[in-house]
């Protein structure tokens, strides 16, 4: 007798505990069904977190950057520091573009000043005309000698950049280039020795003269 009730005891506890379960169960089944239909409609926000975790990769410069007068400066000081980083293509990028920036800007000044130096000499010239013509030749020798020196040093970059990158035939090409364009000079920190010496590197000519 006493084992029978000790048996319907257990067997009541064991119904009780597995009704527990159910309960819980069919608790947990909205949750599962919410979730998984959260997951379905927005994969993005469930993504999200995993995102974040992911190592952002470095940001590339943008092959359309639009070079001027007003941010040249800045752009070729943003270029300096990215080569001290050791970001060489970034750096090179910007470079690129200041050249054919300041290359066009030369070519179109001397274009004008050559005419303009022969109009200024014209009999048939107004001294109105004359005086205005001699400002306009002024300023056309600031802007010669401003990107002159932009021109020489950034080429010298570009040179400095390719040799590392391992390019040595672009590296000899603006690297000459510095040389018949900056004036001469024997000063060690000068951009002309800077040049001679990466060049003569680049040849297996260290120490040569």
């Amino acid at each position: 007798m006493q084992n029978t009730k000790i048996q319907t005891r257990k067997q009541t506890e064991r119904g009780n505990k597995i009704d527990s379960l159910k309960r819980k169960g069919l608790k947990t089944i909205p949750f599962l069904a919410a979730f998984f239909l959260f997951t379905l409609f927005f994969p993005d926000l469930s993504q999200g977190v995993e995102k974040k975790l992911k190592k952002q990769p470095a940001q590339s410069i943008q092959k359309d950057i639009a070079i001027n007068d007003s941010n040249i400066q800045g752009y070729f000081k943003k270029a300096e520091e990215l080569t001290q980083k050791g970001e060489l293509e970034n750096s090179l990028k910007i470079f690129l573009k200041i050249y054919d920036y300041t290359k066009g800007v030369l070519n179109t000044v001397r274009f004008f000043q050559t005419y303009y130096e022969k109009t200024v000499n014209e009999p048939s010239i107004t001294q109105n005309q004359k005086e205005e013509t001699f400002i306009k030749l002024k300023r056309m020798e600031q802007l010669i000698s401003k990107y002159n020196s932009m021109k020489e040093i950034t080429t010298y970059h570009m040179g400095h950049i390719y040799a590392k990158k391992g390019d040595s035939e672009r590296a000899r090409k603006y690297l000459m280039e510095v040389l018949s364009i900056t004036p001469f000079s024997t000063e060690q920190d000068s951009i002309c020795m800077k040049s001679k010496t990466l060049l003569l590197g680049l040849y297996n000519l260290e120490g040569e003269f």
